[in-house]
């Protein structure tokens, strides 16, 4: 008996013998396949940590002048600049070294209402977030900072803090939008006045009280590929009825016929494969809502995306903590992007810090302590899946206030700054750092008058300013370098204030009685 005579006797036993066969012959093959499967995403989490922890990290604090415009559109642009950071990542470097794409956190703190903008980044990438910030905000002021988060308690529960947090997803897929800020702008008003939709939060975490510190944290990273999109793409041909059909796969074309036939010979009618019958005018069918959305799902997919985990925690002692009104005032700010059929941010449930219910009270400690940690860490592998969203949404969830909407509890800077002028030459080599501290000229000497001069101090006594009488005091006596100090820098009777030693030029006596020809009228 050959070998296809033992198949075909062997296929044509019951299922029920053949099973354990067949199980024993692809057993061990399944078994090698999720091993191997396992190892690799073992060991590959083992190079990432070993290089995570080479990374060099810096945190910058951002604070700009408040007669600066600043507008979303500027940190639109800044997250397509930093989008430079992504490399093409090599087998080696994936598999040998553990290096992945770079990610960077942008946060914004409120330390008992004191509130303060902070982007964190390797050192690596420092000059390139320098530079793509100070391209949009040239009068922004950037200053390494040490970080904030090592002062927050880690251990919970705690016997004089409590905690509150939790990460939020999309309630949609990611190729949903998200409301933008080119929607907050006010059309009832003349001028288009830009309602920002970032004042609630900071007059929200410009309440916080003595004792009460709220973050929030945005923590991004550029995909390797943008194929999130194809979920968007593929929604746009279903609406418009061009969906491809799908390819058949071994399974349907070795079993999924038997549903279409069952159907065919039930109803005696053709077409049981394809129930769904193709509309050639269903894009005319289409009503002004759903045109909204395909035009804005195309418009999402047509920028840059990015993957992005968003957190917010609240730490306060336990005399003022308030978990109600947070969790009522974070839901609020939060909602005011979602928009009727697209999609909204939400609390990711395995990750709210709550004690509705005994079973969640007992995990919330744990909670309190991952989500804490997650922060501090910046993670953006653990906790709740990363979400994608482009430049655009991103710029309307972190950006700084326009000019016009200030709000008094940001920690700005009063005045602008700037650069030294570029002509302006570097010290040299061994020069000490204060030159000609004393301001004198080495060059010009001064002629000094060593006779003790005596000094007239008018004395106002009639409302019209006219000098009623002088009193003359004689300089005390004094050794002669002492005595050049004098007459250096103490006025003479009747003269100007001593211009500075080494301007030669001639006194001139100023009459008193006379009025001076260039005041202001």
């Amino acid at each position: 008996m050959n070998i296809v005579q033992a198949i075909i006797i062997f296929i044509n036993q019951p299922f029920y013998e053949i099973a354990p066969t067949m199980l024993y012959i692809i057993g061990p093959f399944i078994v090698i396949g999720v091993l191997f499967t396992g190892f690799t995403e073992i060991w590959k989490d083992y190079k990432q940590g070993e290089y995570f922890d080479k990374l060099k990290w810096c945190l910058l604090s951002i604070s700009v002048p408040q007669d600066a415009i600043n507008t979303p559109m500027g940190m639109e642009n800044f997250f397509n600049n930093l989008a430079g950071s992504k490399s093409a990542i090599t087998w080696k470097e994936k598999w040998l070294q553990g290096k992945f794409q770079a990610f960077f956190s942008f946060e914004i703190f409120s330390d008992g209402g004191r509130v303060t903008f902070y982007m964190r980044c390797t050192d690596k990438y420092r000059d390139l977030v320098e530079a793509a910030l100070y391209a949009q905000y040239p009068e922004a002021q950037i200053l390494e900072v040490d970080d904030y988060t090592s002062d927050l308690p880690r251990d919970f529960p705690n016997e004089e803090y409590d905690l509150f947090g939790s990460e939020l997803t999309l309630r949609k897929p990611s190729h949903f939008p998200l409301r933008t800020y080119e929607m907050f702008e006010h059309q009832g008003e003349k001028d288009m006045r830009f309602k920002d939709p970032l004042l609630p939060m900071l007059e929200s975490m410009g309440k916080m009280r003595p004792g009460e510190k709220y973050m929030v944290q945005f923590v991004i990273m550029s995909p390797d590929e943008q194929d999130w999109r194809k979920g968007g793409e593929d929604y746009i041909k279903k609406m418009y009825g061009k969906d491809e059909a799908k390819k058949p796969g071994i399974v349907d074309e070795a079993v999924g016929w038997i549903p279409g036939e069952i159907y065919n010979q039930v109803t005696g009618f053709e077409g049981g494969n394809d129930a769904r019958s193709k509309d050639d005018f269903l894009m005319f069918k289409i009503t002004p809502v759903e045109k909204d959305l395909i035009d804005a799902v195309n418009k999402k997919i047509s920028k840059l995306g990015w993957m992005v985990k968003i957190r917010f925690v609240y730490i306060a002692k336990k005399e003022v903590f308030r978990k109600g009104t947070i969790a009522s005032m974070t839901k609020g700010i939060f909602h005011q992007y979602g928009y009727l059929g697209w999609n909204t941010l939400g609390f990711s449930g395995p990750n709210t810090t709550k004690d509705d219910y005994p079973w969640q009270a007992w995990d919330m400690p744990r909670k309190q302590r991952l989500i804490v940690s997650r922060y501090a860490d910046r993670s953006l592998s653990t906790g709740s899946s990363p979400i994608h969203l482009n430049s655009e949404e991103l710029a309307t969830l972190f950006h700084f206030p326009a000019a016009d909407a200030r709000t008094p509890v940001l920690t700005t800077m009063g005045a602008r700054r700037a650069e030294a002028p570029v002509e302006l030459g570097l010290q040299g080599v061994g020069v000490p750092d204060m030159l000609n501290m004393e301001r004198k000229s080495h060059t010009v000497q001064p002629v000094v008058d060593t006779t003790p001069q005596p000094m007239s101090v008018p004395h106002l006594t009639s409302p019209t300013g006219a000098i009623d009488r002088a009193e003359t005091i004689l300089a005390p006596q004094t050794s002669p370098d002492e005595q050049v100090l004098l007459d250096v820098h103490l006025p003479k009777v009747g003269m100007p204030a001593p211009l500075p030693p080494g301007l030669d030029i001639s006194d001139t006596f100023i009459n008193d009685t006379e009025v001076p020809n260039n005041l202001p009228l």
